[in-house]
């Protein structure tokens, strides 16, 4: 049978031994989790340890108040023995105890986390997608976005995330990264030794979408629930973020990692975004005419590759001075360009409208007064109407050059 006093040695040797243990234990969510379950096979021990002492007291005190049970008949009563002092037999004393050290480390700080805290020290920031070019890694964090790869803290919550009885710290990172940023929710947690370790990625910023969260929010049952928009990019024409579609997510942990739990998993079609693209094919200038001009003809085709149908579209051509509109192919477009500018200014064509999937081939007639060569530039871009404003958010393909000689 084990003591009572066995018990509680247990308990106190097993609280040794996992202490020696993360004096080794690196820092990281693998820590964290360790951590976390070590913290609750200490509690169960410990109150496993009480409970017995619980119920060993009460038969220790009981058994004290108790009086001896009498000898059998005839068994003779043993004399005293005579002190060897001549003098009464003394009592020892208690000797004085000292007063226990005070010089005791303190509990450390639980997982509560202040924006000071987070840039004050290197932390574990999870990997971002590959094309943002964002660090990933131990870093520190900066206090605003200045340069490329800056990530700073862009909103915080508070909560019990994992269910150990202690708060932990959702934020909100972001990324500058080109002309806008990547964005991620991450839970910061702190070991036995007060160090900021990660407890774990909640969610990122995707593409195509969401391309961006907002917001982060702890629930009391540890829910963390984030704010994700569909688009949020800036453009030529910019976007306003009341064109994004938003939705609130929520996360839970799992032991080793978030998985949702509620809203929506996915974006249906943004009723104000059309994503165009480009193609241009090059262009050959014709042999000389009578007055010593040539000509030749640019032909171009605008795709619209979303479920959503463009009102319009606006074609810029960029060539050098002295190249001009030539012949009825610019007939299309609703405000035909002014004729060849000594400038090199470019030279605009809207036309439209465009449905949902489909192509548009352009064939524009362009003249020159002397032998030239180079690349030029078509750029494409989607144009709405004020009761239905439309934007572009994927521009990567909305510019091509070519060439013509």
């Amino acid at each position: 049978m084990t003591e009572p006093e066995d018990i509680v040695v247990g308990a106190e040797f097993a609280a040794y031994r996992d202490g020696l243990l993360d004096a080794v234990r690196p820092a990281g969510p693998t820590a964290v989790r360790t951590t976390v379950r070590r913290r609750r096979r200490r509690t169960t021990v410990v109150a496993a340890a009480a409970v017995a002492l619980a119920v060993a007291v009460p038969v220790v005190a009981n058994a004290a108040l108790r009086p001896p049970p009498a000898p059998p008949a005839g068994t003779p009563t043993p004399e005293p023995t005579p002190s060897t002092s001549g003098g009464p037999s003394a009592t020892a004393r208690p000797e004085p105890t000292t007063p226990t050290s005070t010089n005791v480390a303190p509990p450390a700080p639980g997982g509560r986390l202040t924006r000071a805290d987070l840039l004050a020290n290197i932390v574990d920031v999870p990997a971002w997608l590959p094309e943002t070019g964002c660090p990933g890694g131990r870093m520190r964090l900066s206090d605003r976005l200045q340069e490329e790869g800056d990530i700073t803290v862009a909103g915080m919550d508070h909560g019990d995330v994992d269910g150990d009885g202690d708060v932990e710290t959702a934020v909100l990172l972001r990324c500058l990264s080109g002309t806008h940023g990547p964005t991620q929710v991450v839970v910061f947690d702190r070991d036995d030794d007060g160090r900021i370790v990660t407890l774990g990625r909640v969610f990122r910023s995707a593409d195509p979408t969401p391309q961006v969260l907002l917001a982060v929010d702890v629930r009391p049952d540890g829910t963390v629930r984030v704010e994700v928009a569909d688009i949020a990019r800036p453009t030529a024409g910019g976007w306003p973020l009341e064109w994004s579609q938003r939705q609130w997510r929520g996360y839970r942990w799992d032991g080793d990692r978030f998985e949702q739990v509620s809203g929506d998993t996915t974006f249906g079609e943004n009723k104000h975004a059309v994503n165009l693209s480009v193609t241009v094919e090059p262009l050959r200038w014709g042999p000389p005419d009578a007055a010593g001009g040539r000509t030749g003809t640019l032909t171009l085709t605008v795709h619209n590759a979303s479920s959503q149908p463009a009102s319009g579209f606006y074609v810029e051509v960029w060539m050098q001075a002295g190249i001009g509109p030539d012949g009825t192919g610019w007939s299309v477009c609703e405000d035909p360009p002014p004729p060849v500018s000594q400038k090199g200014e470019n030279l605009p064509c809207r036309v439209g409208p465009l449905a949902a999937g489909a192509s548009r081939t352009l064939r524009l007639g362009l003249r020159t007064n002397s032998p030239s060569s180079g690349n030029g530039l078509v750029d494409v871009a989607v144009a709405g109407t004020p009761d239905h404003p439309l934007s572009d958010p994927w521009t990567e393909d909305n510019k091509v050059r070519f060439s013509y000689r």
